[in-house]
């Protein structure tokens, strides 16, 4: 076997136990997925623990570690994050007609993990699956860091400084206020902040711990997100964060699975419908959005 394929092999490996999330994976998941008999698959898993990539439990699986997954940057169960979010995230888009979103943290930025798309005629389109944007930039990025435990949050949020380069008109003085006002009032809401034209609301995903492991969020352009509708988004946001986080809780104790991990839906061809897009995102690991 070529150096080559030996890599290409080892990040495939990784990508099918990263899949499985706290779950964990057995050897002959891997041996079935890698279609390896199950010695070389035993060895491949064996060589990436003694490499600190992947750790064994006392039941027998695999899973990728910690460390190694901080060192990336990338969130260890993002595939069972978007299994647990996408009952809330459909029910936001239905209810309000516009597009959500699910983020996470991704070292000094926010990543969009998932998306559903509405119905309304006119949608914002403000991330694609896959783009980031600076902590603090966005009704879901800034969830992600107004309740971050201090000092880290400060810290965080000064390292933003000069990585504001893309939002000329944004600030860190601008985020922190905004990050003040969002724990009182338990949700970001930022009107005409990234996009001209559009508002973005969002709240903040928590585990069992309390700790921040992701956010959900919508955004609509014009006044949709005003008055009547404003009190419907902030309570549905409320309730779907708090039940995304109860959904982990649950597999987290009770060792539930919450079933394989879900392919990314087929993108269809889009709705004859206009949206308005953000030009200053970078796209990384795009993956289908949803419809509803």
């Amino acid at each position: 076997m070529d150096e080559m394929q030996s890599v290409s092999r080892a990040i495939t490996t990784l990508r099918t136990v990263a899949e499985t999330g706290t779950a964990g994976a057995r050897v002959t998941d891997v041996s079935l997925h890698l279609g390896l008999h199950k010695a070389s698959t035993s060895r491949l898993l064996a060589s990436l623990v003694s490499l600190g990539a992947l750790v064994r439990g006392e039941d027998r699986r695999f899973r990728v570690d910690a460390d190694f997954l901080a060192t990336l940057g990338a969130p260890a169960n993002q595939a069972r994050l978007r299994q647990a979010a996408r009952p809330g995230l459909a029910r936001l888009t239905h209810e309000l007609q516009d597009t959500s979103f699910l983020s996470v943290r991704s070292g000094l930025d926010s990543l969009c993990i998932d998306r559903h798309v509405g119905a309304y005629p006119i949608q914002a389109l403000s991330l694609d699956i896959g783009s980031r944007r600076p902590l603090g930039v966005g009704a879901g990025s800034l969830a992600l860091l107004a309740w971050l435990a201090e000092p880290e949050g400060e810290e965080t949020l000064q390292a933003q400084a000069g990585r504001l380069g893309n939002y000329p008109h944004i600030t860190v003085e601008m985020i922190r206020a905004n990050a003040g006002i969002a724990r009182g009032a338990g949700v970001t809401e930022l009107p005409n902040f990234v996009i001209p034209g559009m508002t973005g609301m969002g709240a903040p995903v928590r585990d069992a711990s309390g700790l921040v492991v992701a956010a959900i969020s919508v955004a609509a352009v014009g006044d949709r997100l005003s008055g009547a509708r404003r009190e419907q988004a902030t309570a549905l946001l409320m309730e779907e964060a708090a039940a995304i986080g109860a959904r982990l809780t649950d597999n987290n104790a009770t060792g539930r699975d919450l079933g394989p991990p879900q392919a990314p839906a087929q993108r269809q061809p889009a709705p004859r419908k206009r949206a308005i897009k953000g030009r200053n995102d970078h796209e990384d690991d795009i993956r289908s959005d949803h419809r509803t």
